[in-house]
C-alpha cells in the first residue's frame, strides 16, 4: 500500500477524489435537509430521487460507451468542470436572491449524474493505469479516501448550513470541484484502448452497450452476483431519501443527528478500507461478501427497534462498514475478471440493473413513507439485503467454483477469463 500512495499521478487522483468527494457530499446534504425541512413531507425529497433515478437509467448505455470509447482522464476533467461551473452559478444566485425549488432539485439530479459517471470512469481508470498487483491497495485507499471525504462532509454541513446557510455552502462546494479539476489535469496519462476503438468506430453506442449483456450471459452465476452484491449500495442510496425523514419525524431529531450519522456512516466505511483485506484472506470472499450484507440486515433492523438518537447514529457506522466491505470486495473481483475495453459498460450494465430497483422502491417510499413511517422502508430493505445474502452466496459458487478466497491471483484471473 505505500508504494501506490507515492505514487505521484496516484496521489493526484487520491487528492482530487478528497476534495471532489468533500463538496459532493456537502451538497447532497445541504439539498436533501432543505427539500425536507422546507417543505415538511418526504415527497419533493422522494419525487427528486425518483426522476433523477429515471434520468440515470435513460442515461445509464450511453454512460458506459462513453467510458470505453473516449479518454478516462478527459471524462473526469469534463464531470469536474460542470460541478464548479453549476455550484459557483448557484452560490452567487443565493446571495442574491432565494433559490426557487426547481434550481435545488436540478442540481440534485447533476451531482447525482456526475456521481453516475465518476465512479465507474475511475474504476476503469485504475484498471487502465495501474498494475494488477495494486488493486487490492488501489481500491481500499480510494474507499479511505471517499468515506474520509463523507466525515468531513458529514461533519462541516451539520455546522455550515446551520451557521451560514446554503450559499456558503454550496460556493464552498464548487472550489471543491475547481481543486480536482486542477489535480487531475497534471496526471500522467494514455488512453491505451484508442487502438481498439478505431477498429469499431462503426458500432452504435447501444450496440457496444449490448455487448457487456453478451459478455455477462457467457459468465455463468455474473448476472446474479453483480444483481446481489450491489444491493448493499442500493439500500444505501434509498437510505438517502429514509435518513432525513427518519431523523426529523420518528427521532424528531435535528440536523446535527443527521450529519452526525453521515459522519459514522463514514467512520464505518473508513475502518472497511484499511481492514475489509485482511478480513478477506481470514473469512474467505464469500464469507466476507455473505456475512456483512447479512450484519447490514441486521442493523437496518436494529434501528427500527430501537428509535433514538444516539442508537441511530451508533449503527449507521455498520451500514458504512457493511457497504464498504461488499464494495471492495465486489470492485476487486470486477478489475481482476472484467477485460478493461469492456469495464465501462459492464459496470454502466449493473448500475443500470440497480436503477432500475432503486425507481421501485423509491417510487414505493415516497408514496407510502408519510403514512407508514421510515421506519417500514429500513424493515423492507432489511429482508431485500438477506435475498442478497442468499443471491452471493448461490453466484459466487458458481462463478468461482474453485475458490473465492483466490479470486484476485493469476491463476483465478485465467480460469475467469477463459
Amino acid at each position: 500500500m505505500k508504494e501506490v500512495f507515492f505514487d505521484r499521478d496516484f496521489q493526484k487522483l487520491f487528492l482530487a477524489n478528497l476534495f471532489s468527494g468533500f463538496g459532493q457530499g456537502m451538497t447532497m446534504i445541504g439539498i436533501s435537509w432543505y427539500l425536507v425541512t422546507e417543505t415538511g413531507s418526504a415527497k419533493q425529497l422522494g419525487t427528486t430521487m425518483f426522476v433523477s433515478a429515471i434520468l440515470m437509467f435513460l442515461l445509464g448505455p450511453y454512460v458506459g460507451t462513453l467510458i470505453d470509447r473516449f479518454p478516462r482522464k478527459t471524462i473526469l476533467l469534463v464531470e469536474n468542470a460542470v460541478g464548479f461551473v453549476i455550484l459557483f452559478a448557484l452560490a452567487l444566485w443565493g446571495f442574491c436572491a432565494p433559490y426557487g425549488h426547481w434550481m435545488l432539485i436540478s442540481l440534485f439530479i447533476v451531482t447525482t449524474l456526475i456521481f453516475q459517471v465518476h465512479y465507474p470512469t475511475q474504476s476503469a481508470l485504475v484498471q487502465e493505469k495501474f498494475e494488477e498487483r495494486h488493486y487490492r491497495s488501489i481500491n481500499s485507499l480510494l474507499e479511505i479516501e471517499s468515506q474520509t471525504a463523507s466525515v468531513l462532509a458529514g461533519g462541516a454541513a451539520g455546522l455550515v448550513l446551520g451557521r451560514y446557510g446554503l450559499p456558503v455552502v454550496l460556493l464552498f462546494d464548487a472550489l471543491t470541484y475547481l481543486l480536482a479539476l486542477l489535480l487531475i489535469s497534471r496526471m500522467n496519462y494514455v488512453f491505451t484502448l484508442e487502438k481498439h476503438v478505431r477498429k469499431s468506430p462503426e458500432t452504435g453506442w447501444l450496440m457496444q452497450f449490448a455487448q457487456s449483456w453478451r459478455y455477462i450471459k457467457e459468465k455463468r452465476g455474473f448476472l446474479l452476483f453483480g444483481v446481489s452484491v450491489f444491493m448493499p449500495f442500493i439500500a444505501v442510496m434509498v437510505g438517502n431519501l429514509l435518513a432525513p425523514v427518519f431523523v426529523a419525524q420518528t427521532l424528531r431529531a435535528d440536523a446535527l443527528i443527521y450529519s452526525l450519522h453521515e459522519m459514522t456512516y463514514a467512520i464505518g466505511a473508513v475502518a472497511a478500507g484499511f481492514l475489509v483485506t485482511g478480513m478477506s484472506k481470514w473469512l474467505g470472499e464469500v464469507r466476507s461478501l455473505v456475512g456483512n450484507t447479512l450484519l447490514f440486515a441486521a442493523a437496518m433492523t436494529a434501528v427500527v427497534v430501537f428509535p433514538y438518537g444516539w442508537a441511530y447514529v451508533a449503527l449507521t457506522t455498520l451500514f458504512g462498514w457493511c457497504n464498504a466491505s461488499v464494495r471492495l470486495v465486489r470492485q476487486n473481483l470486477y478489475m481482476v475478471i472484467v477485460p478493461n475495453h469492456l469495464m465501462g459498460r459492464v459496470l454502466s450494465f449493473f448500475q443500470l440493473v440497480g436503477m432500475m430497483m432503486r425507481l421501485s422502491l423509491i417510487g414505493l417510499c415516497t408514496l407510502t413513507i408519510d403514512y407508514t413511517g421510515a421506519g417500514t422502508g429500513y424493515l423492507v430493505l432489511a429482508g431485500l439485503l438477506v435475498l442478497a445474502a442468499w443471491g452471493a452466496h448461490t453466484s459466487t459458487r458458481l462463478l468461482l467454483p474453485s475458490s473465492v478466497q483466490s479470486a484476485a491471483t493469476p491463476q483465478a484471473k485465467a480460469i475467469h477469463r477463459s
